[in-house]
């Protein structure tokens, strides 16, 4: 597979998610969408308007709902057809169905109704949108995402609660929701670290699979 870094957006919904992929891969085109179905919409539709790419990736990280699932395995969903959707069957990641959620799934509970109603192996907020963007558009799209907390795993926060109205995260609400109760602070230190396990896992993830590229070609010639 020979893939030309310009030739490729990858979308994630903040900066968080992207740490490791945009000091390790600068040249690859990165799409901040923003949380939720109305952020992504807006965002993937004002840069396809400047840009066509061949292929659209959403990446980040999705909460699971399948109970097999592991912390930070790396889980896909495509739709169309790109040579680099080849490559997949020999990495180490497991295929599944994505629910495209409209809050963020916080309890155990939760989880486990989206599970058995929907069958979906894992949730997000932002991926579908996208997806139904890119085949109006004939451009084929892939999902790759981490697993940030497994479907056995609550919240150490009602993120939910801590939203503007834009989706955007109110550090004054979580600053209160903190003194509020503080006991809580452990499991949001733990939740914390972990969520960096996770942005590790997926750029490990993402490098493997644009390794064919023309930009990890450039720099192994230079090595």
């Amino acid at each position: 597979m020979f893939l030309n870094c310009g030739g490729v957006l990858i979308c994630f919904s903040s900066k968080m998610e992207s740490r490791f992929f945009r000091k390790r891969c600068p040249e690859f085109s990165v799409l901040h969408t923003g949380i939720g179905r109305r952020n992504a919409k807006r965002a993937i539709e004002d840069r396809l308007a400047e840009q066509r790419p061949e292929l659209i990736l959403t990446s980040g990280f999705a909460g699971g709902l399948n109970p097999e699932l592991r912390l930070h395995e790396l889980l896909f969903e495509k739709s169309g057809t790109h040579p680099l959707f080849d490559e997949l069957s020999d990495l180490p990641f497991r295929e599944g169905r994505f629910c495209c959620h409209d809050r963020i799934a916080v309890t155990t509970a939760e989880k486990s109704f989206l599970w058995r109603s929907g069958g979906c192996d894992a949730v997000e907020m932002e991926s579908a949108v996208i997806h139904e963007i890119a085949q109006s558009r004939r451009i084929p799209c892939l999902t790759l995402r981490a697993i940030s907390d497994a479907a056995d795993e609550n919240l150490p926060l009602d993120f939910n609660r801590l939203l503007t109205s834009r989706m955007k995260m109110d550090w004054a609400k979580l600053c209160g929701a903190l003194c509020r109760n503080p006991g809580r602070l452990p499991a949001l230190v733990r939740f914390s670290g972990s969520i960096v396990e996770t942005s590790r896992a997926l750029d490990g993830a993402l490098c493997q699979l644009l390794a064919g590229s023309s930009c990890f070609r450039r720099k192994l010639l230079a090595k």
